[in-house]
């Protein structure tokens, strides 16, 4: 079965438990198109009868990993996923990982229960919101009411230390992780650079990635030392009006513990779909 089959089976497990489920699974679709060899995400799956019962993802990056899994209801609770957790161990040793995420939605019972198995901590929990219309503040919210003009743009590629730059102070990052992020992403060639700035000048970047009229917003930050003065609800409300136009979801995800990036989603009119949880593998 060709790479492109298995993965039209691994859309359809997705769909199948998410609707069981009532969850989003997050299972990260712009890396698991790429092989690993590019930056892309390895997986693992379980076939029985020719039916997709079973998947794994690992989704690495210098030294870290994420993992994220399914299993077909009918066919839970008889070892498929513990299985595939086996197999994936010396994927993970040969990726020498020095720290193993696992992520569930926070709804999910089943995910919940398997993982109370496994030595784990809780690391953090993401919000995954969604742009409604309906929850938004009126229409005299102006795009431009920052204090200065601040402009949308796409990034060149000789920008790019200025977004390896926003990318360290925004979200703790080393440059030399920030840097092989970027390089990664700008040969995936699948999300959009975005420069913020104000008065001409560089304040802030974001990365759009748009498949299906859905639209995520990644990597969003201002400048430390230009922030408070409007300049990131002018960027957003921008955004959700160029997605608008082009009939696009304006989606996002932000870490439960910035409550002020929540706070400005949310007065923007996104409204929280779901959430996951991740946990630190300590075994």
């Amino acid at each position: 079965m060709s790479t492109t089959e298995t993965l039209k089976d691994v859309e359809e497990l997705q769909r199948r438990c998410e609707q069981f489920d009532g969850i989003s699974l997050k299972l990260n679709w712009d890396m698991l198109r790429q092989p690993p060899a590019s930056g892309g995400a390895e997986w693992l799956v379980t076939y029985e009868d020719e039916l997709l019962v079973g998947f794994l993802g690992m989704y690495g990056f210098d030294g870290e990993m994420e993992v994220c899994g399914m299993v077909r209801p009918g066919y839970r609770r008889r070892g498929i996923f513990t299985s595939l957790w086996k197999r994936a161990q010396s994927i993970i040793t040969r990726n020498h990982i020095s720290k193993l995420l696992l992520n569930a939605p926070a709804a999910s019972a089943t995910a919940k229960a398997y993982l109370a198995t496994l030595p784990l901590s809780f690391n953090h929990a993401e919000y995954q919101m969604k742009w409604d219309g309906a929850s938004a503040h009126s229409a005299s919210q102006e795009a431009s009411s920052a204090t200065g003009t601040v402009v949308l743009r796409p990034a060149r590629e000789d920008e790019a230390h200025i977004l390896v730059d926003l990318d360290c102070g925004g979200f703790d990052m080393t440059k030399e992780d920030a840097s092989a992020v970027y390089e990664l992403q700008r040969k995936e060639g699948l999300q959009e650079h975005i420069m913020i700035e104000m008065d001409g000048k560089p304040a802030g970047k974001m990365r759009l990635w748009t498949e299906d009229n859905e639209t995520w917003i990644y990597g969003f930050t201002v400048d430390k030392k230009l922030r408070g003065i409007g300049i990131g609800r002018s960027a957003l409300l921008q955004t959700i009006e160029r997605e608008r136009r082009n009939y696009n979801g304006v989606n996002l995800e932000v870490a439960l513990d910035n409550p002020n990036a929540l706070k400005l989603y949310e007065s923007c009119g996104f409204i929280i779909l779901n959430k996951q949880d991740y946990y630190r593998y300590i075994g």
